[in-house]
């Protein structure tokens, strides 16, 4: 009795995970046994919970539950909720998945489970201004859905005219199933690529996965490989992306290697992921293996708007300032900021630009280069 007392005050202190409950160890507790378990994906989470509620009350001795208050909604959503019951079983279900742990001599209450949960399959269309943000907890990583701005962007206004061809070449890739690759979108900063990755998500059909570059730093970690098969076809973003794709030679291999993986290796052929890395270095900074063709959707360098655009963006925001040099958008929405050179390097533009070539570049939160010459 003291040996099972111990093991349970050991397991006890292991059940809360950083998001909620971890199931597995839960189990344990509870029957004092290793679980079978079996996963069913794709499901509408809430629905299964309350068919199951319903149909097997009498089976229910506790329900634990957690939920997220949505500010829009002005109410509590429903998030993931374990049940356990009185025959050595215990359910957890989350809002896409219903997850069931038993003895292993239980397989007609699993049928009855599966049952439920599959007639609640999961809508595959995706509300059109959601991102899903990649969050990392303890031992995995899941997906955390976020509703972000509606932005309706005349592309001829706030961009060059060379931009709208690689638009519609993004978003005609975009949206073809099964597909892969990368699209690389670089420039100073307010220049317009955040603006353009708003819009552009609100036009991509498939689900979009926003990466946070220190997670991205890893794309093989399992986690991270096992998120991505359980939503294959789907794109993600990485946001100063520097770090990830910058040439090899300044030590950034396995991020780059990682990368190719994902886009064009073995990997690439069942995972269906494409990318978009948004950065401020010059293209000349990038790995020429994420250039090659085949492996490169498109390529686009962000910079400051002639001065003729520059006039007619400014007054579209109602202003009446007087433009005599090329300005960033961000310059010409704020025109009464003041502004700071944040630094530049010398070098060619590269990429799809037909206009006038600029003769300076951001080098911003460029390393240090280490080797001889």
């Amino acid at each position: 009795m003291n040996n099972l007392y111990n093991k349970k005050v050991i397991n006890i202190n292991n059940i809360f995970t950083d998001s909620f409950l971890d199931s597995r160890i839960l189990y344990m507790y509870c029957f004092n046994a290793l679980p079978s378990i079996h996963f069913i994906g794709r499901v509408e989470g809430e629905k299964v919970f309350e068919e199951i509620r319903e149909r097997l009350s009498r089976r229910i001795k506790h329900v634990h539950k957690t939920k997220w208050y949505k500010q829009k909604k002005k109410g509590f959503e429903f998030d993931k909720t374990v049940i356990v019951c009185d025959n050595k079983c215990l359910i957890e279900i989350g809002n896409c998945y219903c997850e069931i742990f038993h003895d292993g001599h239980r397989s007609e209450f699993v049928d009855i489970i599966s049952r439920i949960a599959l007639q609640f399959k999961e809508r595959p269309k995706r509300r059109p201004l959601d991102i899903n943000l990649i969050v990392q907890n303890r031992n995995s990583m899941e997906l955390k859905s976020m509703e972000i701005k509606r932005t309706k962007l005349d592309l001829e206004l706030f961009y060059e005219d060379d931009f709208k061809e690689i638009d519609d070449k993004i978003r005609r890739r975009l949206n073809r199933n099964n597909d892969k690759g990368i699209v690389l979108l670089h420039g100073l900063p307010g220049t317009g690529k955040t603006t353009y990755l708003r819009n552009l998500v609100g036009r991509i059909k498939k689900k979009v996965l926003f990466l946070s570059p220190i997670v991205a730093g890893d794309l093989m970690n399992p986690e991270f490989i096992a998120l991505l098969i359980d939503n294959p076809n789907t794109v993600v973003i990485i946001e100063d992306a520097e770090n990830v794709i910058m040439d090899r030679k300044y030590g950034t291999g396995n991020a780059v290697s990682n990368l190719l993986n994902i886009s064009d290796g073995l990997l690439s052929d069942f995972l269906n992921v494409q990318l978009i890395c948004t950065f401020n270095s010059s293209l000349t900074m990038v790995d020429s293996a994420l250039l090659r063709k085949g492996r490169l959707i498109a390529k686009y360098e962000f910079g400051k708007l002639g001065i003729e655009k520059a006039r007619r963006l400014s007054g579209y925001f109602g202003f009446d300032k007087v433009i005599d040099r090329p300005m960033t958008i961000a310059e010409i929405a704020h025109p009464n900021e003041k502004s700071y050179d944040t630094g530049m390097m010398q070098g060619q533009a590269i990429g799809f630009r037909r206009h006038e070539p600029r003769d300076t570049l951001s080098s911003i939160r460029l390393p240090p280069v280490t080797h001889n010459p």
